[in-house]
């Protein structure tokens, strides 16, 4: 049911949909790269819940001084956060909001992050410069979806099977629940579009 078929790898190519033109991100972006649009839909229910200005990273790998300055920085702007198990997720209401935030983690030297509706790491920065982006633009969920894409495509370039590509989107191949948890959300749209045809199964974040 869920095949996945990446011809060849584009360089990172941005595309903006015209307002009105009824275009929707998710198709648009699955068509450029090969990938099912109901799997980067699935991949940021599970990343993000499909929130594009969270910030998140692993708790345990901050120093104790860096844990204490995050929170007096998020207490003085007035930005929420909440951990799950060892991953503090950001939250905040704005690009604005979301941008202090980034910039406090990467001029500050916190952990790794990940940023936006697919979660796109810091440790892709190198990336990012060469395509004349921004950590701040991966607010826009437009770009940060097809960054998203370009990076799972790259995934299944090397890899041999779904499971082991999704997960490496994840960062962790072996004993990694996360491509269940993926497939879990695939699942849900693929029997809603069964159910209706015409039904638009996943909403455009614009």
């Amino acid at each position: 049911m869920l095949r996945m078929i990446v011809l060849t790898l584009f360089p990172l190519f941005l595309w903006a949909a015209q307002p009105n033109t009824g275009e929707n991100i998710w198709v648009k972006v699955g068509q450029i790269y090969g990938i099912e649009p109901r799997l980067l839909y699935s991949i940021a229910k599970v990343e993000s819940d499909l929130d594009r200005y969270v910030v998140a990273f692993s708790a345990n790998k901050m120093t104790p001084q860096q844990a204490q300055e995050l929170s007096t920085f998020l207490r003085q702007k007035g930005i929420e956060s909440k951990q799950y198990s060892q991953v503090i997720a950001i939250k905040s209401k704005n690009k604005y909001e979301a941008s202090h935030v980034v910039h406090f983690l990467y001029t500050h030297n916190y952990p790794r992050f990940d940023m936006g509706i697919m979660q796109i790491n810091s440790i892709h920065k190198p990336l990012l410069d060469r395509a004349n982006i921004s950590l701040y633009d991966l607010f826009d969920p437009k770009i940060n979806i097809q960054v998203g894409a370009y990076i799972l495509a790259t995934c299944f370039a090397r890899h041999k099977n779904n499971k082991d590509a999704i997960n490496a989107y994840n960062g962790k191949i072996d004993d990694n629940p996360y491509s269940a948890k993926v497939f879990k959300e695939f699942q849900k749209l693929y029997s809603s579009y069964q159910r209706d045809k015409t039904k638009l199964y996943y909403r455009d974040p614009s």
